[in-house]
């Protein structure tokens, strides 16, 4: 049996969030989970209560959007933003990446998953968990969260 966690996912995919909060919800046990569309919504949950486990989307907007509201400008790194920001606010959150690329940028300036996945378990060991792939016509993503959350709860 897993430990009760208290969990924030930054993710704007409402696809994407449903298929984690479902799978989160269910199949683990999670006391809390809150869920915020956007960097600036995701830093300020994060910063006025306290968590036990951080799903985060590598590509978000800046702010939440609205119907009237495009969310600003896009974050193609915001969860490496967000993990900065914790890391400088000193409010430190074990960390996993859940995306749906495999290579982030533009042509000559993309980077990989993979690379992604090194630099952030080299810049962040405390709090970087590791990456997992979703596809939201595939299970194997379930697979790889449950290892991780499982080797957080055996830390």
């Amino acid at each position: 049996m897993m430990k009760k966690t208290k969990t924030i996912l930054i993710e704007d995919d409402s696809k994407k969030i449903e298929d984690i909060k479902e799978f989160i919800t269910k199949t683990l046990s999670c006391e809390i989970f809150i869920i915020r569309e956007s960097y600036q919504s995701g830093i300020r949950e994060i910063l006025k209560n306290e968590f036990d486990l951080l799903l985060l989307d590598m590509s978000i907007p800046t702010y939440d959007k609205s119907p009237l509201e495009s969310g600003g400008p896009y974050e193609k790194f915001g969860g490496y933003k967000v993990l900065r920001e914790i890391i400088r606010k000193k409010r430190p959150l074990k960390t996993i990446l859940i995306t749906m690329f495999d290579d982030f940028g533009e042509s000559d300036l993309s980077i990989t998953l993979s690379q992604i996945d090194n630099s952030l378990k080299e810049e962040f060991p405390d709090l970087y968990m590791g990456s997992v792939f979703y596809h939201a016509r595939e299970n194997n993503w379930q697979d790889e969260l449950r290892l991780l959350i499982k080797a957080l709860n055996n830390d």
